[in-house]
């Protein structure tokens, strides 16, 4: 079992805060719901599995300045401006970075809500950004001492984070969006987008937001964006930053058949092939999510619906995913 002192842990979190990592040339990205806290077994997959970029998912931040996971609803992990999360946690995501093996960028996704789902996380940011506005327990606005800005500080100097990542798919304010952005690069922070429809309005988030601090867009290929391919975000977008398709893998929702336009991995390398044949300089992908993985695994797929695939463990299966992103000429 792979443990960690606690100096060691500050150490590692401490050197990891001290630079914004870029993005990889080769990007291949693994999005992590069902890794809080986690455990040292699953890291160490991870770790080796040959992905470039983990994003820790998803995360919820609620009307009281509190930041919860999606894995768990009932404890924060941020509360008034400080950490508060599983410890053991910290340790494991700073374990990511190996200096023979490992995760070279760790991004945090902040999820907002679906449709006629209660506000959360974007409706927040939306109206903190607002000095006016009067929030009980909040700290409004932009300054050092607003709940906003000690949230991002927590992500990058208690995680150790290199990017948030925007999944917004309710609210849609730009204006917040790139004031958030300008408190990112501010905190010393990258960040990067995750739309799969409302092409316009990421076009102007991507135009405005603070100089540089954008610079990856996780486009979603499944699900609401299952029509999506690259090439016609990369010409609206202007070629500005790289566009990377995320996949939703077999094992989601439960199932091991097709559901929300989830793949095999032998599909996921055909789509692959036919973004590259579309757009010849994308470099990289992402797959949604770990969670989703071990479903596959658990649910024995590979036995009771063959045509799901073959893994039979969650290395196997990380391996054929992140080799299926990276299609041979």
């Amino acid at each position: 079992m792979f443990k960690l002192s606690f100096l060691t842990v500050w150490v590692l979190t401490v050197f990891c805060s001290m630079a914004v990592n870029a993005q990889p040339k080769d990007n291949l990205v693994l999005f992590g719901r069902g890794t809080y806290p986690g455990d040292d077994s699953s890291f160490a997959l991870i770790r080796r599995a040959g992905f470039t970029t983990f994003m820790l998912s998803s995360f919820y931040i609620k009307s009281n300045g509190d930041v919860y996971s999606g894995d768990d609803n009932r404890h924060p992990i941020i509360q008034n401006g400080r950490y508060t999360g599983d410890k053991a946690w910290i340790g494991r995501i700073a374990s990511l970075r190996s200096p023979k093996e490992g995760i070279a960028r760790i991004e945090v996704l902040l999820e907002g809500r679906w449709f006629n789902q209660a506000p959360n996380t974007y409706d927040f940011i939306r109206d903190w950004l607002d000095s006016n506005k009067a929030e009980p327990g909040v700290v409004t606005g932009m300054e050092d001492n607003s709940t906003l800005y000690k949230i991002l500080k927590v992500f990058k100097d208690d995680m150790g984070v290199d990017a948030i990542c925007i999944d917004d798919e309710s609210v849609y304010d730009s204006l917040s969006i790139v004031r958030l952005s300008a408190m990112t690069r501010r905190v010393g922070m990258k960040m990067s987008l995750c739309p799969y429809t409302k092409m316009a309005y990421w076009k102007y988030i991507l135009g405005n937001a603070a100089p540089g601090v954008i610079d990856a867009v996780y486009l979603q290929c499944y699900d609401g964006g299952k029509r999506n391919t690259p090439g016609p975000w990369i010409q609206a977008l202007g070629g500005k930053v790289p566009v990377y398709p995320v996949f939703l893998c077999r094992g989601a929702f439960s199932t091991c058949a097709t559901d929300h336009n989830s793949k095999t991995p032998s599909e996921i390398e055909l789509a692959m092939r036919q973004y590259k044949n579309e757009s010849p300089a994308l470099v990289g992908g992402g797959i949604w999510q770990m969670a989703d993985i071990k479903s596959y695994i658990r649910m024995n797929c590979a036995t009771k619906d063959p045509s799901s695939g073959t893994a039979v463990t969650v290395a196997d299966y990380l391996q054929q995913l992140k080799k299926a992103l990276q299609p041979q000429p």
